[in-house]
Order: structure tokens, then C-alpha cells, then sequence
């Protein structure tokens, strides 16, 4: 992993935290930092009622620049470029070759609003992890992350990021399983946990495993048990997973990512 870290930013205060979880991330895996703001038409709308230019987002971007080298002790790049939200930071990911991408959501200020359609559409449209924050400060790091477990896809991609996190941070993985009466499935079941535990314990990773009370609205049921265990991390699945879930721009994954206890939500994907 050659530890890059993308992260856009409208100057909003929710793209503030987005900014310094991902400085924090950095600080800890040795990354540089990418700040990166998407000129776009509402940028520009708001240069021109306020009769600025764009040295005004030259200077906005130096100074976090500044600000997050001298707090973090990290190496920090901006880049400003123009175009639409989601193609940009696709392009930019790629050219810098960046690893993860930490994005606000529900920006209500700044030049631009990364929303709840933007937040989905970007996920889907990256093929790398995206990490969605909102309000919800960074604290003592991601230390209880929940693993919601179910039969329908391959976990490499998101066992590989929850070992990186978990061995980073310190942190116990709360494995939480897909509930089923139907004894072949529940036995696929089992054998997935035991080889995803087996890893967990090759690597040294405290876990702990519970089940889903009820065999429909697994996707509800893991923000409720992330909510009721304090977790700091909610690890999902974004690509081709029915249940953790890939309901391609759907309320659920919306409910998932913008839950009301702002709880982080890492999208695990490789396209």
C-alpha cells in the first residue's frame, strides 16, 4: 500500500472533521495527505456573488495546507481542479494513486454541498475504499469497528482494510452475522465466520461475535447494534453485496452511511 490519502473538501466544517480523520489517519500510517477542492458551478456562483476570484481558493487551500502540516506533522498536497464533483475526484484518485479517499457528507456550507446523492454517487462511481464522515470528530481513533458477515460476496478487500485499521488503531472487531433458519445457508454461515476469525487470530485482532435477532433488515439491524455498542467504525461492502450493502443509490446504504449517531462508515470496494 503506498499510503495516499484523498480527501475533498468545499471548506465546510464537516469537510473541517473530514479533513483532520483523515490527517489523523495519515499521522498514524506514515500517508500523505491530498487535499483536494472541486471547482464546480456552485464554487464558482459563490466566488462571484462575493466578487472573489480563485486566489481566494489558492489561498483557502495553502492555508489548510498549512494547518494540517504544522498540527499533524504530515506531508500535505492541494490540488484544485474544475469540473463535476464525482469526476474529479475519480480522476484525481487514479492520477495520484491514492489508496482511500475520506469524504464529508451533509457539507450545508462552503462553496459546495457534498450531499447525501453526491456522497452515493462518488462511492460508486471510485474504485477505491471510501470513508464517509460526518460531524462526529475523530476521539481516540476507530477502536470498536463492526464487520457485519453474510454468505452473498468475497471479503478479501474489506478483511485486508479491517486488519489494517484494527492493527493501526488497537481496536476489537465486532463481527456481526446475517441471522438464518435455513440450516444449509446458516452452515456457509459458520464456515465464512470461521475463516474470517481464523484471520483475525493469525493477525493478532481481538474480536467478538454476535447475530442478527431477526432474519429481514440486516442493513437497520447493523447500524442499531453499532449504535447500542459504541462502535467508532462501521466496515461495509459496496461492491456486487445485496445486504452490506449495494443498494445502488437506495434509502438503506443512505440510512447506512448517514446514520443519526454520525458512527463513520468505511465502504470497502475494488473494481
Amino acid at each position: 500500500m503506498s499510503h495516499v490519502i484523498l480527501v475533498p473538501t468545499d471548506f465546510s466544517k464537516v469537510c473541517d472533521n473530514a479533513m483532520n480523520h483523515a490527517a489523523e489517519i495519515a499521522r498514524n500510517i506514515k500517508a500523505q495527505l491530498v487535499v483536494l477542492h472541486v471547482v464546480n458551478a456552485d464554487s464558482l456562483s459563490f466566488l462571484v456573488k462575493r466578487k472573489l476570484d480563485q486566489k481566494y481558493i489558492d489561498q483557502q487551500l495553502e492555508d489548510v495546507r498549512i494547518q494540517l502540516k504544522n498540527t499533524f506533522d504530515i506531508e500535505v498536497l492541494t490540488i484544485k481542479s474544475e469540473g463535476r464533483l464525482s469526476i474529479v475526484i475519480s480522476k484525481v484518485s487514479k492520477e495520484i494513486n491514492a489508496d482511500l479517499i475520506v469524504m464529508g457528507t451533509h457539507g450545508k456550507t462552503g462553496m459546495q454541498r457534498i450531499t447525501g446523492s453526491h456522497a452515493i454517487k462518488l462511492i460508486h462511481t471510485v474504485d477505491i475504499p471510501v470513508l464517509v464522515v460526518q460531524k462526529r470528530t475523530f476521539g481516540m481513533g476507530y477502536r470498536k469497528i463492526v464487520f457485519p458477515i453474510n454468505v452473498s460476496t468475497s471479503y478479501d478487500i474489506k478483511i485486508d482494510w479491517t486488519l489494517f485499521i484494527a492493527k493501526t488503531f488497537q481496536a476489537v472487531v465486532l463481527v456481526y452475522t446475517m441471522k438464518t433458519e435455513h440450516t444449509q445457508l446458516q452452515q456457509s454461515m459458520d464456515d465464512l465466520v470461521y475463516k474470517i476469525t481464523d484471520v483475525f487470530k493469525a493477525h493478532h485482532i481481538n474480536y467478538q461475535i454476535s447475530e442478527a435477532e431477526r432474519e429481514s433488515g440486516f442493513a437497520h439491524q447493523i447500524k442499531e447494534y453499532a449504535v447500542e455498542n459504541s462502535a467508532d467504525l462501521i466496515m461495509i461492502k459496496v461492491d456486487n453485496d445485496e445486504f452490506e450493502p449495494s443498494f445502488i443509490a437506495g434509502a438503506q446504504e443512505e440510512t447506512m452511511i448517514f446514520n443519526s449517531s454520525q458512527i463513520p462508515v468505511f465502504c470497502a470496494q475494488k473494481k
